[in-house]
C-alpha cells in the first residue's frame, strides 16, 4: 500500500536510524491462502525474529528496500497475533544502539506508543478492521 515507499523516504533523511518490518501471520486457523502462504507456513514458533543478512538483504524484500534506504540495522519481526506484543518486547531492545527506529507496521501500534504514528493509507483502498482499529493512535495520515 506503500508503507514500505514512505519508510524509505524518512529513512534517507534519518540518518543513523535503524528499522523493523513487522510482519503478523493471518489469524491462527483462517489463512486465505488455506496453503503455500509464506507468512503462516513459515513461522513454527510464536513469532521469530529474523536477523540473517542473506534473507534481510535479498533484492526485492521490504527489508532490502529499507536497508538500502540507509537503515543502519534491519530486523524483520513475524508474529502470530497473539505473539506479537511479547516479540516487540524482545526486538525493540536489540536496537539500542541505533539513533532511532523507524518501525512498518500499523499492528505494533496495538502494544507500543511510538513518538510519531503516520498511517499510510491507498486513496483506492477500503480500511482493512485491523488499520481501524488503530485509527485513534495516528498522528498523521498520507494517502498515495
Amino acid at each position: 500500500m506503500g508503507k514500505t515507499k514512505v519508510a524509505e523516504i524518512l529513512l534517507r533523511a534519518l540518518k543513523g536510524w535503524s528499522a523493523l518490518k513487522v510482519t503478523v501471520t493471518h489469524r491462527e486457523g483462517k489463512c486465505p491462502a488455506r496453503k503455500n502462504c509464506h507468512t503462516c507456513d513459515e513461522l513454527k514458533d510464536d513469532f521469530s525474529i529474523i536477523d540473517n543478512k542473506r534473507i534481510i538483504e535479498t533484492k526485492g524484500k521490504d527489508t532490502a528496500r529499507l536497508k538500502e534506504a540507509g537503515a543502519r540495522k534491519v530486523l524483520w519481526l513475524k508474529a502470530r497475533p497473539r505473539a506479537l506484543g511479547e516479540g516487540l518486547r524482545k526486538v525493540i531492545p536489540l536496537f539500542k544502539r541505533s539513533k532511532g527506529l523507524l518501525i512498518e507496521s500499523n499492528s505494533a501500534l496495538k502494544y507500543i506508543k511510538p513518538d510519531l504514528a503516520i498511517f499510510v493509507k491507498n486513496r483506492n483502498s477500503l480500511l482493512k478492521p485491523s488499520a481501524k482499529e488503530i485509527l485513534n493512535k495516528i498522528d498523521l495520515t498520507v494517502t498515495l
